[in-house]
């Protein structure tokens, strides 16, 4: 459970970062007419992004782009044959899925033309491939089973978002936060 406090302590550090940088852009954005409460999905979105690069690439230094080997796993469900495997699980996939969960949440939020599965998975995907590649050359282990998590985390985040918007499609509260009412 260490390892997700330290994620949930970079979580909150970083929103309170990135919510005082990004106070005087919300007022200059303000007088063009957007919504607050639009601008917290960028927020947001923002937030889920630069946590998901802290928790992946950041988090472990020093970061050596010559390493002494390179860490790569390309058999699919390999976790579930290790001795402690729920240990496993618990300690390293499950983070995985969660961090990606808000990502799966916002970017059909901020992005109105990113609210289809498809591309909600597709974008987390891409990104997902994209970390675990730059890992293995700066000598962290890649795995097809973090992508298969974060992937994972991507569509529950998705599925989160298709019961909100069923649940809050009348409240005005939300589809201003959706970008729907202007």
């Amino acid at each position: 459970m260490h390892r997700i406090e330290a994620y949930v302590t970079l979580a909150i550090i970083e929103i309170i970062i990135i919510s005082i940088l990004y106070l005087p852009i919300l007022f200059l954005i303000k007088k063009k007419g957007i919504k607050v409460i639009r601008q917290i999905s960028y927020i947001l979105m923002f937030w889920s992004i630069f946590t998901i690069i802290d928790a992946t690439i950041f988090f472990v230094l020093p970061i050596t782009f010559k390493p002494e080997r390179y860490i790569l796993n390309l058999i699919p469900f390999s976790w579930i044959t290790r001795i402690n495997n729920m240990q496993y699980f618990i300690t390293e996939l499950l983070p995985n899925i969660m961090m990606f969960i808000p990502l799966g949440f916002f970017i059909p939020i901020v992005f109105e033309r990113m609210r289809k599965l498809w591309k909600t998975v597709l974008t987390v995907a891409i990104l997902t491939f994209s970390v675990e590649i730059f890992q293995y050359f700066i000598g962290r282990s890649s795995d097809i089973d973090d992508v298969i998590a974060n992937i994972l985390g991507g569509i529950i985040g998705y599925g989160i978002f298709i019961i909100f918007n069923y649940v809050l499609k009348n409240k005005k509260w939300w589809n201003k936060f959706i970008g729907i009412v202007k």
